[in-house]
């Protein structure tokens, strides 16, 4: 632990100050109040984070509006019967604001204040290991919880700064999509964006330097997505390098190499895409608080090398999620009050991706597993094999657990519709250090996709 040069107050402002009222910092700030516990949450940016006003809630209510739009395209494979099917785009829009609305983060200071929490809006700077200042004034707290998540990178891509771009912030609030884009980052979030704008008739592009799209996935999962997205006529430039961006607004040259080759696409707009980095400028030396450039370094306990000082959320790692966030969140306010402390397990930990068909999956991937010298047994099931997806018109993805040389399952991918619901009965399964056998012997409804899981695990032997 950091030994403390300054000394400790003997009188505290707060018993709890937070920083970022995400999912990392909220939900440990209205637990702590639970407890009759004296809190402050101080927020830089928007109440509520990034996931309800930015990320998960408006991308995920524009993918439905997206998705609605192509089911009725296609409906006519049914016996349905559309004519003149279009949209409007600041319908969408507003649809998105009804979702962002119903999060209640309009009214997320009040239902703080409701609670007793103290509301404080700024910049915070740790003059301390027990004190702040913000926006002219100082605090000091017993405990301290840091969850300021994370901001996007931005790649040294000669002329891409001069020539401009869009973030997912931008990107969602657009007024019509694009003609053309080019998405540079084949993770989640460029995935996403490409299934958005190209279901809204845009001409996308998606580049990477990985040799596929999702690169964090299985190699099947990344290889199936961007199959797919070619077939749909998506540009996907895997194995890529973005060497520089030219041109002037709505006519923007992107050169890029592939396999030593250069050449040149011209869109409407760029969407950055390629990574986040931790929210660190907090005077976290004044702290004494450690962290690298991949954010700050804690204990399973979500405590930082200050014993009185935590963290959780984006900031932290080693998932960026808002179901980690939380998660995290809870460990850490648990063991700022409790004598029987609580560590973190990550294990299993249920990922998707919001694309058509959808992408999850839970635990290290295949090569992660051999990387570590794990002897492993792969059980595979392709969704088309079963009833749903007859019924529903839909072939293309698998289901894959890997599973130790006992039958233990390890971990899995999902590609299949609906596949985000499909993945929690594995994830509980590897959480209780389950069988193949288990999920197995366990019966599925008809029809349903979930039958899927249950045939991948078939293909396991249980000794």
């Amino acid at each position: 632990m950091y030994k403390l040069k300054s000394k400790r107050p003997t009188h505290f402002d707060f018993d709890l100050i937070i920083i970022g009222s995400g999912a990392g910092g909220g939900v440990t700030a209205h637990i702590a109040a639970g407890q009759q516990k004296k809190v402050a949450i101080i927020e830089a940016d928007t109440i509520g984070g990034e996931c309800p006003n930015y990320g998960c809630v408006p991308t995920k209510a524009l993918l439905q509006a997206a998705e609605t739009y192509q089911s009725a395209k296609h409906a006519g494979q049914f016996g349905i019967k559309t004519t003149d099917v279009s949209f409007s785009y600041s319908a969408v829009n507003a649809w998105r604001e009804k979702a962002v609305f119903r999060t209640g983060v309009e009214d997320g200071r009040e239902a703080y204040k409701s609670d007793g929490i103290t509301v404080l809006r700024g910049h915070a700077h740790f003059l301390s290991p027990w004190q702040i200042s913000l926006s002219g004034k100082r605090y000091t707290a017993r405990n301290f919880l840091i969850a300021t998540g994370t901001r996007n990178v931005v790649p040294p891509i000669e002329g891409l700064k001069e020539t401009g771009y869009i973030t997912y912030r931008e990107a969602i609030a657009l007024k019509s999509p694009p003609k053309s884009i080019f998405i540079i980052g084949g993770g989640a979030i460029g995935c996403e964006f490409a299934q958005l704008f190209w279901s809204f008739e845009s001409k996308v592009h998606i580049a990477d330097f990985d040799k596929r799209l999702l690169a964090r996935e299985d190699s099947e999962v990344g290889e199936l997505v961007g199959a797919i997205f070619e077939q749909r006529g998506i540009g996907v430039h895997v194995n890529s390098k973005v060497l520089n961006v030219s041109g002037s607004k709505g006519n923007k040259t992107v050169t890029l190499e592939t396999g030593g080759r250069r050449h040149s696409i011209v869109v409407e707009e760029v969407l950055l895409a390629a990574g986040k980095a931790p929210n660190l400028d907090l005077g976290l030396d004044n702290a004494g608080v450690n962290f690298d450039r991949r954010g700050l370094k804690v204990n399973l306990q979500m405590q930082t090398n200050v014993k009185h000082i935590y963290a959780a959320g984006d900031v932290v790692g080693p998932f960026m999620f808002t179901h980690m966030a939380a998660y995290q969140s809870r460990i850490a306010v648990h063991n700022m009050y409790q004598k029987k402390k609580v560590s973190a397990n990550y294990h299993a930990v249920p990922r998707c991706t919001f694309i058509s068909p959808e992408v999850s999956s839970v635990g290290p991937s295949e090569q992660e597993l051999r990387d570590k010298g794990i002897k492993l047994q792969v059980g595979t099931a392709e969704i088309s094999i079963i009833g749903r997806a007859n019924t529903s018109n839909e072939s293309t993805g698998f289901v894959k657990v890997l599973a130790s040389k006992t039958g233990v399952l390890l971990g899995a991918s999902i590609v299949s519709p609906r596949a985000g619901e499909m993945i929690h009965e594995l994830t509980l399964a590897i959480h209780k250090g389950l069988k193949a056998r288990d999920i197995v012997e366990t019966i599925h409804a008809f029809p349903t996709w979930s039958e899927a899981v249950r045939v991948a695990c078939t293909r396991i032997k249980c000794p």
